[in-house]
């Protein structure tokens, strides 16, 4: 197995650093950036452990820093903390960097000590990995896969809302993969098991990385083949099936739901 792309980086003249705080990122709003200059930066803190290399090209090297182990001394006066959902909604085109930052960050606020010998790991920067003090095994990024899937009647999705959501709003079902399941198997599962609905041709669309904390999302789209909705209450408030051109408030095309959404209304608006 080659080494990770996640390491600390040789120092350039050109480092940039993002700084995560939870689910917010800091963004300059003169600047209309959440990249800063290294060079320009007073922090305080051990920069060498609190930091990781994210990103890098000809031009500049990029690092997530975690502001819960850093203090930033002189911040820019425009910048502020905001949340990610929202940055990547109106700067889509960047959305990986900043999502590889946030899961990075939380990885290395949540990987402390070893889970066999509870010895304190090492950070390796050629391996981008945490090491075993009891073993030397590396330790990876945690990605936790899901799937998620809109199920199609015709001219009719079938969205659901938690409690959680804002009103009005409706998404596609999701779910996270048990071990020992094909991402098929987990979808038909969490359907049957979320609104009481068999499914049948389930095709595969597209994936995405959703760092809220660490998931690797696998959307499908699926057909309704049998089953009225019941929904599971502990994991909804409410699931209907709705006509193409009377929908709810749903997700963006940021995240892959929006994406199946609207590529499904396209595809339908050619028949």
């Amino acid at each position: 197995m080659s080494g990770s792309r996640f390491k600390n980086f040789s120092e350039s003249n050109n480092n940039k650093y993002i700084f995560i705080s939870e689910n917010k990122i800091l963004y300059d709003k003169s600047e209309k950036s959440y990249k800063f200059d290294a060079n320009y930066l007073i922090l305080e803190g051990d920069i060498d452990t609190a930091r990781i290399g994210i990103y890098h090209d000809d031009d500049e090297y990029i690092y997530a820093i975690n502001l819960k182990d850093i203090t930033l001394v002189n911040k820019p006066e425009d910048a502020e903390l905001i949340e990610i959902r929202t940055l990547a909604n109106f700067n889509p085109e960047n959305d990986g960097v900043v999502f590889t930052a946030k899961q990075l960050v939380h990885w290395i606020d949540e990987t402390k000590y070893c889970s066999r010998c509870s010895g304190k790991l090492s950070f390796q920067e050629k391996e981008g990995a945490f090491v075993r003090p009891c073993n030397q095994e590396f330790i990876y990024p945690k990605i936790s896969p899901c799937i998620i899937t809109l199920v199609t009647r015709g001219d009719e999705v079938l969205l659901a809302r938690n409690k959680f959501f804002p009103e009005n709003w409706y998404s596609t079902l999701a779910g996270f993969i048990e071990a020992g399941e094909t991402a098929e198997e987990a979808l038909r599962r969490e359907v049957m098991e979320e609104v009481n609905v068999s499914v049948k041709n389930i095709t595969y669309f597209g994936s995405q990385p959703w760092p809220f904390p660490s998931q690797l999302m696998l959307g499908y789209f699926c057909e309704y083949e049998s089953g009225e909705i019941k929904i599971e209450e502990a994991e909804l408030e409410d699931a209907k099936w709705f006509k193409i051109d009377d929908l709810p408030n749903v997700p963006p095309k940021l995240s892959i739901s929006g994406q199946l959404i609207s590529s499904y209304l396209e595809d339908r608006s050619k028949l």
